[in-house]
């Protein structure tokens, strides 16, 4: 890995909290200051190779292959697509079958991401993780990452799905100090996405509350635009549209706080 490369991972264990609009959001607004940037879609619903409408180079080149593979370095910078997006974006997509890898119990399996992303051309890596408790994807996802960047709505699952994922963090990191190794992953943070600008329900207002408590809720909170949702379907970058600016801002300012 460069040495000064930054890998965020963002998670969380709902579905449905704004996650994949976080890490693609954080991913090409770096790239966009002129990072090299890689998103990693280790999501076999593949939400965000859907949106940058990127196909793997060959038959069976994405995700996966680094995931089934006992010696992967190399895959990384290998099955990195270009995106159209920006020329500072590349993604390595994902495929539903990638949730066959949750089977597998091979020695050191987590570790195979982690050396797939040894010596690739980036400054920044984005993982954008399955929305699971534990298991062989997340724990892939935790050894590669050195930041984590946990996903939220203003909902009891927002906020159910922060707490789960702290959780299986502080487990980690727990196992890696009883073994001896090096714990490199740091907190950065919440964001709480989707948020409606207008009157607030109580139950929306008691949820950012309980994130706020945690003392680790990223600001500003990210508004609800309908624009996100339409740009997802036409694989577009919402940050083209005038009508994405407050969402464009809101991100902008939380990279801000993400990015070394």
């Amino acid at each position: 890995m460069m040495e000064n490369m930054q890998t965020v991972m963002v998670y969380s264990e709902s579905g449905g909290v704004s996650k994949t609009t976080t890490a693609v959001s954080i991913a090409m607004i770096a790239a966009e200051r002129g990072l090299r940037t890689i998103l990693v879609d280790l999501d076999p619903r593949a939400a965000s190779t859907k949106w940058l409408d990127v196909e793997p180079s060959g038959d069976g080149l994405h995700v996966g292959a680094i995931l089934g593979d006992d010696d992967p370095q190399g895959w990384g910078e290998d099955l990195a697509v270009q995106s159209a997006w920006s020329k500072n974006l590349r993604v390595i997509p994902s495929a539903r079958n990638v949730s066959n890898r949750e089977a597998d119990r091979a020695d050191h399996a987590e570790l195979r991401l982690r050396t797939s992303l040894v010596g690739v051309s980036a400054d920044l890596v984005v993982i954008d993780c399955p929305n699971r408790q534990g298991g062989p994807l997340t724990l892939s996802a935790l050894n590669a990452a050195d930041t984590v960047v946990y996903a939220s709505t203003a909902t009891s699952d927002g906020v159910d799905g922060v707490t789960g994922a702290r959780r299986t963090v502080e487990q980690f990191r727990l196992s890696r100090e009883r073994i001896g190794a090096p714990v490199t992953i740091t907190e950065a943070g919440i964001v709480c996405g989707s948020v409606r600008e207008t009157i607030m329900s109580r139950p929306a207002v008691a949820s950012i509350e309980e994130l706020r408590e945690t003392g680790m809720l990223l600001m500003p909170l990210v508004p609800e635009r309908a624009i996100i949702q339409e740009v997802r379907i036409t694989g577009e970058w919402y940050g083209n549209f005038r009508k994405g600016a407050p969402v464009l801002d809101a991100y902008t300012a939380i990279v801000n706080q993400v990015i070394r």
